[in-house]
């Protein structure tokens, strides 16, 4: 059941931040407002039916706030009829936004200046409308509409400090007995605040989810290649240096895969970038699926530049990746505009001892530029020295046609 909840946070903090058009961004604030709108009518009709109620009210003022709430309700339905066709285009609907800010702001402060603002507890609702109001929209249309209920309820209280009418209109003295409300006061404000409460509250928790979501999106996009999804090159040297790290406390093998796609620039010239980019992608794909995940790195480190951190692997079991691969890719024909072509790789491989960072890519940088001065498509690979190991090269070997 957990699980369930937190999946139906994720998706709609992704359906808040991606998903939704505009219209329906629209939707959703008119589907959220309508229901108070509707209680509301509903529960002033029944008041002013029934004579214990009605004694405490005053009859003109209810009739005109039932008016307002009514036309703030048809101006949302009528919203709603105009946008639901519309709701999966991405066009946005600035109109119907604003008709929908400044009936929900006409609607709850025409409810909170009629009862009193202290006595209905309606600003917390008016503070639940204007968050919902600042995730769902640009800033404009809410702050427009929000400006006009604070220049309402400033205007009233003032009005009320100068004795020009009464703290709550819509209220008689019936309305509170030996200094108390009565019951159906009390419990209209206590709905009221409890509503606005648990409003504020989902809106907080929504608010801090789609910020965690947000946070995790920007750290993927900044450590992700945009066009294959593998790594990128800064999150290559960020493994790397966490990895050599790890290898001089532990001595576990490591190795490091230096990768070119042969010839590339003849692919982009006579084939097209869109040619280029699909066997950029086709490579990635590749070594995604010669990896451990999550243990492994696969990276694009640029252009045709790839990158492979094989973590607690010996020189041979890395051989065996590179060599699944270089096969892999070899298998594979690319065609564009009738023209069928194959890509080859070139890689430089080393399983470093002990090595600081910048010698190991050194070295692997090395056996890379081998592979292409030896003709390309072959993997040369070492296994460098331990630190303060005596005398002797490398032990290097090649694998090629």
């Amino acid at each position: 059941m957990g699980q369930v909840r937190g999946d139906g946070m994720r998706w709609l903090t992704a359906w808040f931040n991606m998903g939704a058009t505009p219209a329906r961004r629209a939707l959703l604030a008119v589907g959220a407002s309508t229901p108070f709108f509707i209680l509301f009518l509903s529960a002033h009709a029944w008041a002013l039916r029934e004579p214990d109620v009605r004694a405490g009210l005053q009859a003109e003022v209810m009739w005109m706030l039932q008016a307002v709430l009514t036309v703030t309700l048809l101006a949302n339905v009528g919203v709603g009829l105009y946008l639901w066709p519309r709701r999966a285009q991405p066009d946005p609907v600035p109109g119907a936004v604003q008709v929908v800010c400044v009936s929900i702001a006409t609607g709850f402060s025409s409810v909170a200046i009629a009862a009193g603002t202290f006595t209905s507890g309606t600003g917390l609702i008016l503070l639940g409308a204007l968050a919902v109001g600042l995730l769902l929209f640009e800033i404009a249309p809410v702050l427009l509409a929000y400006a006009g209920s604070v220049v309402a309820l400033v205007v009233h209280d003032v009005g009320v400090q100068q004795g020009w009418w009464a703290y709550a209109p819509a209220l008689r003295a019936h309305a509170f007995a030996d200094g108390r409300p009565a019951w159906w006061l009390a419990l209209w404000r206590q709905f009221m605040f409890m509503g606005g409460f648990i409003t504020l509250i989902f809106l907080l928790l929504l608010s801090f989810a789609s910020l965690d979501r947000l946070q995790a999106e920007l750290a993927r996009l900044s450590n992700t290649d945009g066009l294959t999804g593998l790594a990128n090159r800064r999150r290559f040297m960020e493994v790397l240096r966490n990895e050599v790290a790890r290898q001089a406390r532990t001595g576990h093998p490591l190795c490091l895969v230096f990768i070119d796609a042969d010839h590339f620039k003849d692919v982009n010239d006579t084939c097209g970038h869109q040619a280029g980019d699909a066997v950029l992608c086709e490579i990635g794909r590749l070594m995604m699926r010669c990896v451990r995940t999550p243990i492994d790195l696969a990276c694009r480190l640029g252009g045709e530049e790839f990158a492979l951190i094989l973590p607690d692997t010996t020189l041979e079991q890395a051989m065996g990746v590179c060599t699944r691969l270089r096969a892999q890719l070899l298998a594979e024909s690319f065609c564009e505009s009738g023209k069928i072509f194959h890509v080859t790789l070139s890689m430089g491989l080393v399983e470093g001892q002990g090595l600081g960072m910048e010698a190991l890519l050194a070295l692997a940088d090395e056996q890379l530029y081998r592979a292409k001065a030896d003709g390309r498509d072959r993997i040369c690979a070492t296994r460098a020295p331990a630190v303060g190991e005596q005398g002797g090269a490398p032990d290097s070997q090649r694998d090629g046609p």
